[in-house]
């Protein structure tokens, strides 16, 4: 049993903000880059791609942001642990996900792995807008 009460519902960071607002940017930069594969004609495996594998990187933001407020009231060793299942759960999606795309060839294999960037890039970018979502120097 849990040694303390872990408030699931607690966002004490504002975490769950940064993940909604980072959502809508990835879904507009999936729609880009599948815009930018019609250069080479339609191809509806890509535009399944690029769906599945934003809604990946979407729910595998949430469930990180999620994660981390349940690991901050944590002891450091259980937190640890919930860090890397976190990361162990969203590779195994990711890799299953990468498995029926290839297997099958109805997912594009690119458009599920290029949405996985997208999140560290908008983040780059707003680091170089100066936008600061901690109020931390």
């Amino acid at each position: 049993m849990s040694t303390g009460s872990v408030n699931t519902n607690a966002d004490s960071a504002g975490l769950m903000r940064i993940v909604g607002r980072l959502s809508i940017a990835m879904a507009a930069a999936s729609t880009v880059c599948f815009l930018f594969t019609l250069i080479w004609g339609f191809e509806l495996r890509n535009l399944i791609g690029f769906a599945v594998g934003g809604a990946n990187a979407c729910l595998g933001m949430w469930f990180l942001a999620f994660t981390v407020n349940r690991a901050v009231e944590c002891s450091t060793k259980r937190a640890k642990r919930m860090m890397l299942g976190c990361y162990l759960a969203r590779l195994a999606v990711l890799t299953a996900l990468c498995a029926v795309g290839y297997l099958t060839g109805l997912i594009s294999v690119v458009g599920l792995i290029v949405p996985q960037l997208f999140p560290r890039i908008l983040l780059m970018f707003d680091h170089f807008l100066g936008i600061n979502y901690f109020g931390k120097e």
